[in-house]
């Protein structure tokens, strides 16, 4: 009965403020596959390698023990089409032409983007264009939570075949706009393992059974990076420095019984420094 009463209403007329609507008209030929933040840190993997197996359309090729090589090899065209690239620069390997994924940790990465062919992006260089897949791997830049000035990381990892792998990171708030970090691991093994080695007469009888020991499979690698991280007015900059030391061994194949193949040897030695700058000039205008 009371929804019936008629009640006056007074309007009182305002001036209603715009609202601007701003899109990126930006979309991805190819969407990519991408692992990312508390993603990535949940895998436990050891590297790049172990970490990419989450992705579709991907073979991964270990070529035996610690110290072997791990390629990837995406729509089977072949380790040697597809273009690894760290932090904006493409690696390389002048020994044999393969990437090893295997010496790249996660502990320093931020996102691992997997593109089939390359980013739908305008600016890029012509070395991206050149690879049938492509991988991106972006190291992490340091964050940190409310009045937090420093974040250090302490990891070791230990393993059956004397496995030792420590490492750590350390960030540190310099100031507002500056921050700092510096990462090192540390990786050693023997990599000495038993396996069951049995040989039977065509008559099926057991000709012997063994236990031997897979040698030259060894591995000391050294790894650090470090950077340095800044912000201005409609932009920021980065600088950073990487370096990666290794001394391992590729196990040789067992031939007519013959465990002490000699293997081969691999040894790395790479170093490299880059700096970027982005900034906005304009209020329509952004790098990219």
């Amino acid at each position: 009965m009371f929804s019936q009463t008629k009640k006056k209403d007074s309007l009182k007329e305002e001036a209603i403020k715009a609202v601007n609507l701003y899109k990126k008209n930006f979309k991805e030929i190819l969407p990519a596959q991408t692992l990312q933040g508390e993603d990535l840190e949940r895998l436990n993997s050891h590297s790049v390698a172990d970490a990419l197996r989450y992705f579709s359309g991907v073979q991964i090729k270990d070529y035996g023990g610690m110290g072997g090589l791990k390629t990837v090899n995406i729509r089977s065209l072949g380790s040697q089409h597809v273009g690894v690239f760290y932090d904006g620069i493409q690696l390389g390997n002048a020994q044999n032409g393969l990437v090893d994924l295997g010496k790249y940790s996660l502990d320093d990465l931020e996102e691992i983007s997997l593109y089939n062919g390359q980013k739908s992006e305008i600016f890029q260089p012509a070395k991206d264009f050149g690879s049938s897949g492509s991988i991106y791997l972006q190291p992490r830049t340091p964050v940190f939570k409310g009045a937090g000035k420093t974040n250090l990381v302490v990891r070791a990892k230990s393993a059956s075949i004397d496995l030792f792998n420590p490492s750590f990171r350390l960030e540190q708030k310099i100031s507002k706009r500056v921050s700092a970090s510096f990462s090192a691991e540390f990786m050693q093994s023997d990599g000495i393992y038993r396996f069951r080695y049995a040989k039977k007469y065509p008559d099926g009888q057991q000709a012997y059974d063994t236990i031997a020991k897979r040698r030259d499979s060894d591995i000391k690698a050294k790894r650090f990076e470090t950077s340095l991280n800044g912000t201005v007015n409609n932009g920021s900059w980065n600088i950073r420095g990487y370096g990666y030391i290794s001394d391992r061994g590729m196990p040789a194949p067992i031939v007519n019984s013959r465990f002490n193949g000699r293997g081969a040897r691999l040894s790395d030695e790479n170093y490299f420094i880059q700096a970027n700058l982005r900034k906005s000039f304009f209020q329509n205008w952004k790098p990219s």
